[in-house]
């Protein structure tokens, strides 16, 4: 992926993890020791994250899930959601701006669900991996 104009793309932690993982076989080569360092700790972490076991296809079905409620998300906390699915309504709130004006209980409950059931699909894609990696 290439980032043409800064202001307006921005990267899920998927898309880092992903990129990270295809610089890091490049600089193993050529990469000095601290950027070495820094590119295998930064993917050790992001390993433990939600976005390792996301995929482009869950997301993006994720991202229309969102797209269609009647909620007006700016792509940050789209983003925020991605990054970090909520389980809780004080996940939620912390991500999204002026939460308890812009949300009503029902569509707080409706982006709850559909956070906890794309964090859910990811979670068991990575239970899948892992018993096909035994």
């Amino acid at each position: 992926m290439e980032v043409k104009n800064s202001q307006v793309a921005v990267l899920c932690n998927n898309e880092v993890l992903g990129l990270l993982k295809r610089t890091q076989e490049n600089y193993k080569l050529i990469g000095t020791i601290n950027h070495s360092t820094i590119l295998y700790e930064v993917n050790k972490y992001l390993e433990q994250r939600p976005c390792a076991s996301q995929n482009a296809d869950k997301i993006k079905k994720y991202l229309i899930k969102l797209k269609h409620m009647p909620i007006n998300l700016t792509k940050k906390e789209k983003l925020m959601l991605v990054n970090d699915p909520p389980d809780s309504v004080l996940q939620l709130s912390l991500g999204i701006k002026d939460f308890y004006e812009r949300l009503s209980e029902p569509e707080t409950d409706m982006l709850l669900n559909a956070s906890k059931e794309f964090a859910e699909q990811t979670e068991n894609a990575k239970i899948s991996e892992d018993e096909e990696d035994e």
